[in-house]
């Protein structure tokens, strides 16, 4: 049974448009946008795969979680625009409530290694597991993918590699989790793995991580990483995280249009205060002037 079946089999649903796309080799990615309008609660099982499933949200959603010895977590509601990141290793249920509109990409962990061995990326064995997550180039992708399902297909095919190998860059830079990591002799991060380090921490400059979330994400125990790290880059991760959201922080600044509070958000900062505070003593002036002297 072909993959799209088998997710719209689960989810009771007949009738979805469907994009099939090969970022790299063999490996593809299957997208389908479906609805549901369920006057009752409404039960999804999909089958077991090595592979996950990536849920954007079109409209606002409420499900729970159908646990293996069948019993149901609370009803959650997930915002439109948000994400769900599940594995279906052990396959996956659900209960809906009411009305469900989603974009549903399918990705097989084959593409794990197309990533590495073809584009050059850190090798991850794993995603990690996500729910209701606000994830804004996720949300673009899909934007960028909507109008696709009715473009002529030498158009559509021309775009859509572009599209998805954009999107598993982004996932594994983001969720990817990296197999267990050794240091070379030196004490020092390979290349690689300096990589895979930092753009962690990139993708994830937008929420507060941990050293212990770091570490984890990239093969390491954080009593190894954080000497390494420093030994390499010659900066403590805390250092290179805060001069990396302050950069992120000017370019938005530099553009004028969002308010402080709102780049202190999206650079990962708790709160204004403090970023106008980090900012200063990094910057030598605060946000505001530093916005005056450079708006583009």
């Amino acid at each position: 049974m072909a993959v799209s079946d088998r997710i719209l089999k689960g989810f009771g649903v007949k009738v979805a448009n469907e994009l099939v796309i090969r970022p790299l080799s063999k490996a593809r990615l299957t997208v389908l946008e479906f609805e549901l309008a369920c006057e009752k609660d409404h039960r999804v099982e999909l089958e077991r795969d090595d592979a996950f499933l990536l849920m954007l949200y079109l409209v606002d959603v409420e499900h729970a979680d159908i646990l293996a010895d069948q019993r149901l977590t609370p009803v959650k509601r997930y915002p439109r625009g948000s994400i769900c990141l599940v594995s279906l290793r052990e396959g996956a249920a659900i209960s809906i409530r009411g009305r469900f509109e989603a974009l549903a990409v399918h990705i097989p962990t084959a593409h794990f290694l197309e990533l590495t061995a073809q584009a050059g990326e850190p090798d991850i064995e794993n995603f990690s597991i996500c729910r209701g997550v606000d994830d804004p180039v996720v949300r673009n992708i899909g934007a960028a993918l909507m109008p696709m399902f009715a473009m002529p297909d030498e158009v559509r095919d021309t775009l859509l590699p572009h599209i998805g190998l954009a999107l598993l860059a982004h996932l594994a830079h983001r969720y990817g989790q990296s197999p267990r990591q050794h240091l070379a002799e030196s004490g020092r991060l390979t290349a690689m793995q300096e990589r895979r380090v930092k753009m962690y921490m990139t993708a994830n400059l937008s929420r507060s991580i941990t050293l212990t979330d770091i570490a984890a994400a990239t093969g390491f125990d954080v009593a190894v990483l954080c000497p390494a790290f420093e030994a390499t880059t010659g900066q403590t991760i805390e250092t290179w995280l805060l001069q990396s959201r302050i950069e992120r922080a000017k370019s938005y600044l530099g553009k004028g249009g969002d308010n402080v509070a709102d780049v202190a958000a999206a650079c990962g900062f708790m709160d204004e205060h403090r970023f106008e505070m980090e900012f200063k003593a990094v910057v030598g002036m605060t946000p505001q002037q530093w916005r005056l002297r450079n708006r583009h």
